[in-house]
């Protein structure tokens, strides 16, 4: 396939374009493009970043890095390391750098995919247009404005394709080593990247077939390299001796350290990933897909982008099938396990470089096929086009992903600590905690207050939600706030709770979007005596 085709002799500068079958040289336009995309991307990004504290997993991501503690299963050590690092440079609040984060890191991703896009032959104006729609999607832009550890899981899945690219093209070990590296850093970031490297990996081997097969030992450099990367995960261990302000889960043992970066507490919300029931749940689950799709402003790239992962399927096949084992694969792990919508973003990836593709392809086809005169504005035509999804997915988006004005987090973080009495505790859930340790952890606002997330009444010793109340109930004020009703029936049932303010919080999301009372918890008769 791919490296079996004749090439002829090159010059110095130049290289063989496999996809289109024509010596390339590096251009001006090429090496600028990624250039402004990552300009006007970041830009964009910081226009509708979130300006504070976050909720849910964003709000740990926010506090985590920043007290190098231990985070939630799979404990994330390369974003953890890369996001403290990142959160020396002194701009505004720690919880503002963090979302910052994100916004950098989605637009290197996207300047990564200008620039393998130019790779594969499609010219700077569509490649960058291209670049820029696929980060207008609603689905990539809202990773771009909030911290969480997705945008680098999205970043390190470009660098590894371009990288494996790099290698297929030209055959050097040095982009072997640094695919081999990037596959281990990312499984110290994100488990997501065990159904995108095996693919890559697949792609470089057959690419690469001839280079392998006169230098065998050239199949170990990316197993030493990742390896290296994996050394990451050395960090959980050593903070958790360090007793850092937020470990979850103290994994301090060997059986802990298993639990916690095997990710063995979500195993019960997975459906069957790797089962024979994944298709059908996948199936089940398009109705959905297509909404989410339509919802965020982003049909025209995925129709796009399927079309020119066809075109890589006749004119480059490795690297098609490749493309199109991420895509389904991203696709199966979202229906079957709870459609989060992060779980697209490589998806969406590898749409992108598709989109770019299909366009390029129909401009060399209206060349070469249209009449001369036709043919000439055949490119212009197609810069149009590119420019075209930009804009229309970009206006689509713009206000659904500005949240440049949502101080949710700041304000129920106010409430919160503002009214809560001295020496308080309040039991909370996942979504409602993490902002209150930012406060507490980061700020050192509050630290008479004792946060009792549903972690910790699991983890820690004490037994049950009720337990811990009883156990506080007569020596300190209580409050309880919880995400529905009903999971208060327990504790109604052996206490009283009275009313003491509303907030709103943020369930599954980065921002508020749930008014919820929080309840001061008043012992029952006799419970003090």
């Amino acid at each position: 396939m791919d490296q079996d085709r004749p090439r002829p002799s090159l010059g110095r500068q130049q290289s063989w374009d496999p996809v289109w079958q024509r010596p390339v040289s590096p251009s001006a336009g090429s090496r600028l493009a990624p250039v402004v995309v990552f300009v006007v991307a970041l830009v964009a990004y910081v226009r509708t970043l979130l300006p504070g504290q976050a909720f849910d997993d964003w709000g740990e991501m926010q506090s985590v890095p920043h007290v190098l503690g231990i985070a939630h299963p799979t404990g994330y050590p390369t974003y953890i390391l890369a996001a403290h690092l990142f959160e020396v440079l002194p701009l505004g609040s720690v919880a503002y750098r963090a979302n910052l984060f994100s916004a950098v890191l989605v637009a290197l991703t996207l300047a990564t995919l200008c620039w393998t896009a130019t790779r594969l032959g499609v010219r700077p104006a569509i490649a960058a247009a291209i670049a820029l729609a696929t980060g207008a999607t609603g689905t990539v832009w809202a990773a771009a404005t909030v911290a969480e550890v997705n945008p680098l899981h999205l970043f390190l899945m470009a660098l590894l394709l371009d990288r494996a690219l790099a290698w297929a093209d030209r055959s050097r070990p040095l982009d072997l080593a640094l695919c081999g590296l990037i596959t281990g850093l990312a499984l110290g970031n994100h488990l997501l990247t065990l159904f995108v490297a095996p693919f890559l990996a697949l792609f470089a081997v057959w690419s690469g077939k001839r280079a392998l097969a006169e230098q065998p030992r050239l199949v170990l450099l990316p197993i030493l390299t990742a390896l290296i990367g994996l050394t990451v995960y050395a960090y959980i261990p050593i903070a958790a001796q360090l007793n850092p302000p937020l470990p979850y889960n103290h994994p301090t043992t060997l059986d802990g350290f298993l639990f916690l970066v095997t990710g063995t507490q979500f195993r019960a919300q997975e459906t069957n990933i790797t089962g024979p029931q994944s298709v059908s749940t996948l199936l089940g689950a398009m109705p959905s897909l297509a909404g989410l799709v339509i919802g965020r402003g982003a049909l025209l790239l995925p129709i796009a982008g399927v079309a020119g992962i066809a075109v890589l399927l006749v004119r480059r096949p490795s690297l098609g099938l490749a493309m199109l084992g991420i895509l389904l694969a991203g696709a199966d792990v979202w229906a079957n396990y709870l459609e989060l919508e992060h779980y697209l973003l490589v998806p969406f990836l590898m749409l992108g470089i598709g989109a770019a593709v299909a366009v390029e392809a129909a401009v060399r086809t209206g060349t070469d096929r249209l009449p001369a005169a036709a043919g000439r504005v055949a490119a212009p035509v197609g810069i149009v086009a590119a420019v075209a999804i930009a804009v229309v997915t970009t206006a689509a988006n713009l206000g659904p992903s500005d949240r440049s004005a949502n101080r949710t987090g700041d304000v129920y973080v106010a409430t919160v600590t503002s009214l809560l009495p001295q020496n308080a505790a309040i039991l909370s859930f996942w979504g409602a905690s993490t902002p209150l340790w930012y406060a507490q952890k980061v700020l050192g606002e509050r630290p008479d207050v004792l946060v009792i997330d549903d972690t910790n009444v699991v983890y820690e010793p004490g037994g049950t939600r009720e337990d811990r109340i009883r156990a506080m109930v007569c020596q300190r004020p209580v409050f309880i706030i919880r995400p529905g009703e009903s999971d208060l029936i327990p504790t109604r049932t052996l206490f009283t709770l009275k009313p003491a303010f509303s907030v709103t919080v943020g369930i599954g999301a980065p921002v508020g979007t749930t008014l919820l009372p929080v309840y001061r918890v008043l012992p029952s008769a006799n419970t003090c005596s």
